[in-house]
């Protein structure tokens, strides 16, 4: 684990993120970059908050880095894995390259939440989306609802799910004219609870409610 617990070490994970003292600045909610290298410069105690944030985001990125690897010797048969069965010896790479690429999935989208920085015009406060099913299918090889914690705007969590989930058409929230429609999205407050040195993050009360519908392509 990377410990951030000294003015260097801030300075060289802010650096390692990519971060100039400003964004930094503007995603830790301080008034400005000269905050952020009072910290670094050690004119200034480093705020407990801060530390869970980098120390957070450097765990995210340790753990990229070393699933690339993994990938890495993987895909160039450097290392294999399987298992030993009365039929024979079963080839897991496959699998294993599946299921690392989904860990590491989660992980980028986890930093990009992490280290998102709000909005120049104030509207900073991100929510969390669900997408559901109007009428559910109950049908186990299809999804009634999908969720994205930490987007800005029903647009961006709908752009989400279109991007990630499969609807290539696209989506867009209808006009509340009384029709049907195939969606509904809830907007929540996005819950948080530091555990240890991570943050949890937990759906929480609705704040509104929007109909959406798949994007009618002009003929």
């Amino acid at each position: 684990m990377t410990l951030v617990r000294t003015p260097e070490a801030l300075k060289d994970a802010r650096a390692t993120l990519g971060l100039t003292a400003d964004a930094f600045a503007r995603i830790v909610r301080v008034e400005d970059g000269r905050t952020v290298r009072r910290w670094e410069a050690g004119e200034r105690e480093i705020p407990g908050p801060v530390i869970v944030i980098l120390e957070t985001a450097m765990g995210y990125l340790d753990s990229i880095k070393l699933i690339d690897q993994q990938l890495e010797m993987l895909r160039s048969e450097k290392m294999k894995r399987g298992e030993t069965t009365p039929a024979g010896r079963i080839d897991q790479t496959a699998a294993d390259i599946e299921r690392l690429t989904v860990s590491r999935k989660s992980l980028v989208e986890a930093l990009e939440i992490l280290t998102r920085q709000p909005a120049d015009d104030g509207s900073d406060r991100v929510h969390w989306y669900t997408l559901q099913r109007a009428t559910p299918l109950f049908d186990p090889s299809q999804k009634d609802e999908w969720t994205v914690p930490c987007e800005l705007s029903p647009e961006a969590a709908l752009a989400y799910f279109a991007k990630h989930e499969g609807f290539g058409e696209g989506l867009e929230i209808a006009d509340n004219d009384g029709s049907l429609t195939e969606f509904v999205l809830e907007k929540r407050e996005v819950l948080r609870r530091r555990v240890g040195a991570s943050q949890r993050l937990s759906a929480g009360k609705v704040v509104d409610t929007y109909l959406v519908q798949r994007r009618h392509c002009a003929p």
